[in-house]
């Protein structure tokens, strides 16, 4: 096995620039990537492209936020043929989220190929509505193992001719128990075809799987263990049973829209987002088990900024990939470095700035020592935390309800349209408008809390392009 170690946010390294035109790439796929001002590969498409367009199996590891699904996206869609109406490439992914989220990035480089369909399954979709649209089949496929198999079970689904398979978050993949059903989709698609895998981590599990799918595979790592220079650490010590109290505290002293609490366990994310919902915070919790729909609308509310603070588990949080993550807090530390540093890294993504704060105890003290990063750029006690929330003077941040329309998509409904109702019928400004989230069936707007009731009653007795549409809160 081939490898090639690349450093991220190491000062002492110099990446040569490079740029996509220099990769192999299609010209429809440059001239996409272009409209989308991506003009310089990140560090693991850089290594990752180049083997992958020469048919080569790869095998990388890399975070969320590394540029990794770009990095498979771009030679997969190369590859497709789209004179055939059939399954071509695979992607598995361990969660529903991971799965629309890939598919949403995937048709964006897509855009400039014709007649190419990517569809995602997963459990919480329909499965009728899945098997319905497998008369005309997608060639590119994303989905979890679960809802895969349960299609080859049925014999509703052909993987015989998959020529590409893309194993993402494999880590992840396996810790969720899904090694059973990755060994039927092996079994599934033809020996002869080329495989990628991407990991955040390499325990064993993972290198057996490399080992069992992969073929003579190059390796290519990005070394994510490391935070951005612009975000900046803060420590705060405690004792267990101030935890509650000091984390109070401290969203009292910052603004705390855009906030990611972490908890180890599904039961402390739930307690904590009571506790801080009880104290006016709109807070919410995230967690593996919640109903699809809850975590759906969890998710929803905080992109829209109606929820303020999302309290969560790192396998919840897995793919949580929002540009304007704030402040994230460690309300309790994870069990080993990496994941301490994968939850850091979600902040300070794009150049931006970024706080991250430590609940630390005795314990909890010594185990950041042992990582290495006990060096903070400020340490706080619990009462020089209560003299910051005396000293504080409270920002005015705008209140957003989501506004919640029976229509998307399918429905031939824009963002534009929206706005224009929005306009129209309830006088609303542009710049009074929040977050708009178009989904096939329906859209997600955030708008002004103080004219929540009004702008439903107005759209419940106006139109949105001519036609009535239910509409309603999310509460």
């Amino acid at each position: 096995m081939g490898y090639i170690g690349i450093r991220t946010f190491a000062l002492h390294v110099r990446m040569p620039m490079a740029s996509f035109d220099q990769l192999g790439l299609s010209p429809a796929l440059l001239e996409r990537l272009a409209e989308l001002e991506f003009h310089t590969p990140t560090p693991i498409q850089l290594a990752a492209i180049p083997p992958l367009l020469k048919g080569q199996d790869v095998a990388g590891q890399a975070e969320t936020g590394s540029g990794k699904t770009a990095a498979f996206g771009l030679p997969l869609l190369q590859q497709i043929d789209t004179n055939k109406q059939v399954i071509q490439a695979l992607v598995l992914v361990p969660t529903r989220e991971l799965a629309v989220q890939v598919r949403h990035e995937l048709k964006q480089l897509a855009q400039k190929i014709d007649n190419l369909k990517i569809s995602a399954f997963y459990g919480g979709h329909s499965f009728s509505q899945e098997r319905a649209s497998l008369a005309f089949p997608p060639q590119v496929l994303v989905g979890t193992p679960g809802r895969l198999t349960d299609h080859l079970y049925r014999q509703t689904v052909d993987f015989g001719q998959v020529r590409m398979l893309v194993l993402d978050e494999a880590d992840k993949l396996l810790e969720m128990g899904f090694a059973d059903e990755i060994d039927q989709i092996l079994e599934a698609i033809p020996k002869k075809r080329q495989a990628v895998l991407f990991s955040a981590t390499m325990p064993e599990e993972v290198k057996t799987l490399i080992t069992d799918s992969l073929k003579n595979p190059q390796f290519v790592q990005v070394s994510p263990n490391a935070i951005p220079d612009q975000v900046r650490l803060t420590g705060i010590k405690v004792t267990q049973p101030d935890k509650q109290q000091a984390l109070l505290h401290l969203l009292q002293s910052i603004n705390p829209a855009g906030t990611v609490v972490f908890c180890n366990t599904r039961g402390a994310s739930d307690d904590v987002a009571a506790m801080l919902a009880r104290h006016g915070f709109g807070a919410r919790s995230l967690h593996g088990g919640m109903e699809q729909q809850d975590r759906d609308k969890a998710m929803t509310l905080f992109r829209n900024g109606t929820t303020q603070v999302l309290v969560a588990t790192d396998l919840a949080a897995r793919g949580l990939d929002i540009a304007a993550l704030k402040n994230i807090i460690h309300y309790e530390l994870p069990d080993d470095e990496a994941a301490y540093l994968h939850r850091s890294g979600r902040t300070g993504r794009a150049g931006r700035g970024g706080e991250v704060y430590t609940f630390a105890t005795t314990r909890d003290e010594q185990k950041l020592r042992d990582w290495g990063l006990v060096r903070m750029d400020e340490w706080l006690n619990t009462a020089e935390l209560t003299a910051r929330v005396e000293k504080a003077e409270p920002e005015s941040t705008e209140a957003f309800a989501t506004l919640h329309i029976n229509a998307g998509r399918k429905d031939k409904l824009s963002p534009r349209d929206i706005v224009g109702a929005l306009i129209a019928a309830a006088g609303l400004k542009a710049d009074q408008i929040g977050r708009i989230e178009v989904q096939d069936k329906a859209s997600y707007v955030a708008i002004p809390a103080d004219r929540a009731q009004e702008i439903v009653e107005a759209l419940s007795t106006g139109k949105i392009k001519g036609r009535k549409f239910r509409v309603g809160l999310v509460k």
